[in-house]
């Protein structure tokens, strides 16, 4: 122990060979700290989770909107009329498009489930106030696929769509 201390105050008491191999596997040593360094600043900088945690929250505060833009991927106004269609056909095609366009939705806010009622589970009442409604709209598209004689009335249809549209209104996307 006394040696290294020694080392420390006079490099110099030792013979030049251990000193050149100390200060080379210093070198070595410094060079692997600054690789290391810079990976940890690389792998921070490529991950999305900085802008996940701290960005997200202060640009969504400082903007009062959404930090992604969350686009609806089908044209509302199409899935509205044919829902409204004298065809019943149409109308439960509308419902199950619509519904499947609002579990996306959902998936891409990070809400993430392969049916719209996983997706709801960690959706609260402040986020989506009509959630039951939407549950209600969702178990009829269930059963608009499970049931083939199903009859939707276009008043039913209406009052789906309006949920729908209810719920996209809340999430600020119409």
């Amino acid at each position: 122990m006394e040696d290294i201390i020694r080392y420390i105050i006079d490099p110099h008491l030792f013979p030049p060979e251990i000193v050149r191999i100390i200060d080379y596997t210093r070198y070595f040593f410094m060079g692997v700290s600054a690789v290391l360094i810079g990976s940890v600043v690389y792998f921070i900088a490529a991950s999305n989770r900085l802008e996940e945690m701290y960005f997200k929250d202060i640009l969504e505060f400082t903007k009062a909107s959404p930090y992604k833009e969350i686009k609806i991927p089908k044209d509302w106004g199409v899935l509205r009329k044919r829902s409204e269609d004298e065809n019943p056909s149409e109308r439960k095609l509308a419902i199950i498009e619509t519904d499947e366009m609002v579990c996306s939705v959902l998936n891409e806010m990070g809400y993430k489930g392969d049916t719209l009622e996983e997706s709801l589970e960690d959706v609260s009442t402040d986020i989506i106030p009509n959630k039951e409604d939407l549950l209600r709209a969702h178990k009829t598209r269930r059963d608009l696929i499970y049931d083939p004689n199903y009859e939707l009335s276009q008043d039913d249809a209406k009052e789906i769509m309006d949920v729908f549209e209810k719920s996209l209104s809340d999430l600020q996307l119409l």
